[in-house]
């Protein structure tokens, strides 16, 4: 999870260009909340990521979200991730947290850029504005299409779920505790009956 902040510093200060938005932090949000020991509690991934946010970046944090309710919502977002994957804890299976991963994943790209869309004057207020919203993006010199944001989200989520499940399991494996199963543990419960 330190590495998933250090990229997400490294990639506010143009350090890493060329994929943007290639950053786990929803994989984060919600399998850490599913693996995360008990006494953590859910919404210390968001509160977390603030503070980095605001450590990294000071001043020029709060002038992107003073006032701007797309800043404020992904935080939102993040906070959501992670309560239901709290609720999800001890019952989720892999297949379980990569889908609820992938769920989350598509829930934040939806609701940042229909904020986006909402709040951005450049985007007509119609279903046209809200699909060049959803895929292409105001069009901004420099900036890639919102397509490529979700891609490289949909790529990095996945991969950081599957990162933090693998190093979960090994560690279980190692220090002889229970594996997550495949399919969350009441239907491996069943199956063992």
């Amino acid at each position: 999870m330190i590495a998933a902040l250090a990229l997400r510093v490294l990639t506010q200060h143009q350090m890493l260009t060329g994929w943007p938005n290639l950053s786990p932090l929803m994989a984060f949000a919600f399998v850490g909340a599913v693996v995360f020991p008990k006494p953590l509690p859910w919404w210390s991934w968001a509160l977390i990521l603030l503070g980095i946010d605001l450590v990294s970046e000071g001043a020029a944090w709060w002038s992107q979200a003073n006032g701007h309710l797309e800043v404020l919502v992904a935080y939102v977002c993040y906070a959501a991730a992670a309560f239901f994957g709290a609720r999800l804890r001890g019952r989720a299976g892999v297949l379980d947290a990569l889908l609820g991963t992938l769920a989350c994943s598509v829930i934040f790209y939806l609701v940042t850029n229909t904020i986006s869309w909402i709040t951005e004057p450049a985007y007509m207020k119609n279903v046209a504005g809200w699909v060049q919203a959803l895929t292409t993006g105001t069009g901004t010199p420099g900036l890639p299409p919102t397509l490529a944001f979700f891609r490289n989200s949909l790529i990095a989520d996945l991969a950081g779920a599957a990162i933090l499940l693998a190093v979960y399991n090994a560690e279980a494996i190692m220090r002889r505790l229970s594996v997550l199963p495949w399919i969350g543990s009441r239907e491996r419960e069943a199956s063992l009956a």
